[in-house]
């Protein structure tokens, strides 16, 4: 049977209103980005994690004959404003990059066979960043403008190399490489090849500045690593992802994963201690200017910003689109002429636009409707603590 894509596109868009559902992923996108031999079929509640899976095989007795291998978050996420300002970015980097790694080795995941199967022969880990509209806020930077997503690109950029120095750090010390690296293209050098023929460059005086202490890695460091990767191979599978992050962004005082802050003061019901309030993190009277709401902001700068650290991330972000039931008046060209309630065709125009900027997933549509409510606010407690 078949049903028309038009059809398909608002029912989604309206069960996205009603509910913040369903999650988007554009597993094409995803696959065309895929330097793993296989294919991702799925992804995890939160949107970020995209691997290659292989199903098992299980007889009439419910024996495994072929183990198959399924996939264990090991998430954690850089202060993105503290790392900027670390007297040594690789260093710090690779430090992270081995706490997950000692969490991958560690796991405790027998209990389903097929998870531990895929940990022990993918090692993957999935780290990512949080602070960024801080980072944006304190340097007096609106949220998406051209310089905010040049500088998100820079920091991932740089993310990016010293997280596959790391790995092949670690490869080279263990003497081993993840479960058939071999075909993937690392080890033909294909993944290299672009970054060696145009690497990123900053053109802006302020980002440059803002990103004076990381080295940012030039053609020949992408040249030699590639080297160094087809010689001893990577560790990890996969490395980066975006997680949505929560609770430890407020201990970080900093705020929460990539997206802008939803409230100037957020007050957060907390199990054991009741009612907290939270500031925006470095709230003053030079950073309040900077500090609009995701639900006061155009989308689309907000797929900008996440579309520049996408094409760094062999994985997945957790983005999530903030929207009003009663949008602002001139935020969309769209609904000149048109009511100013939310509608499908909103919703619609904006996962295609993130289509068209390579965003590989949607995690969910949070709308503030008129009488202070936020529908689709629930989120996964394991990604977003």
């Amino acid at each position: 049977s078949k049903i028309s894509a038009r059809d398909l596109e608002n029912e989604i868009s309206k069960l996205q209103q009603e509910s913040g559902y369903p999650y988007i992923v554009n597993i094409d996108t995803a696959n065309r980005a895929n330097p793993i031999d296989g294919t991702i079929t799925m992804s995890n509640l939160c949107s970020e994690i995209l691997q290659v899976q292989r199903p098992s095989h299980i007889n009439n007795r419910q024996e495994f004959e072929v183990l198959g291998t399924d996939i264990s978050c090991n998430l954690g996420s850089t202060n993105i404003p503290n790392m900027i300002e670390s007297p040594d970015f690789a260093s710090s980097v690779e430090t992270a990059v081995r706490a997950l790694t000692y969490v991958t080795d560690h796991s405790n995941i027998e209990a389903v066979p097929t998870v531990k199967h895929g940990n022990d022969l993918a090692h993957t880990i999935g780290l990512g960043g949080m602070g960024l509209h801080t980072l944006f806020a304190i340097n007096q930077m609106e949220y998406g403008s051209p310089e905010s997503v040049e500088l998100t690109e820079a920091y991932f950029y740089a993310l990016n190399y010293y997280t596959l120095v790391a790995s092949n750090k670690i490869a080279k010390e263990r003497g081993k490489k993840f479960d058939n690296f071999e075909n993937s293209k690392y080890a033909t050098g294909e993944y290299f090849d672009a970054y060696i023929q145009a690497p990123f460059q900053v053109t802006s005086d302020k980002v440059a500045a803002i990103m004076s202490k990381v080295a940012l890695p030039t053609a020949d460091d992408w040249r030699a690593l590639k080297e160094q990767v087809a010689a001893h191979g990577l560790y990890h599978q996969n490395r980066l992802a975006i997680a949505p992050t929560g609770s430890i962004s407020y201990v970080n005082e900093t705020s929460a994963s990539l997206h802008p802050i939803t409230r100037l003061i957020e007050e957060r019901q907390e199990k054991k201690t009741g009612k907290t309030y939270y500031p925006a993190p470095m709230l003053s009277n030079e950073t309040l200017p900077y500090y609009k709401s995701a639900y006061d902001t155009d989308m689309r700068k907000v797929i900008d910003v996440y579309a520049a650290a996408q094409k760094h991330i062999d994985q997945g972000m957790s983005l999530t689109l903030f929207m009003r039931s009663e949008l602002p008046e001139g935020m969309y060209e769209w609904k000149e002429g048109r009511t100013n309630k939310m509608t499908t065709r909103d919703l619609n125009i904006l996962r295609h636009y993130a289509w068209k900027k390579g965003i590989k997933s949607i995690y969910y549509v949070r709308t503030f409707t008129e009488n202070n409510d936020e529908v689709g606010s629930n989120e996964c407690e394991s990604c977003s603590i």
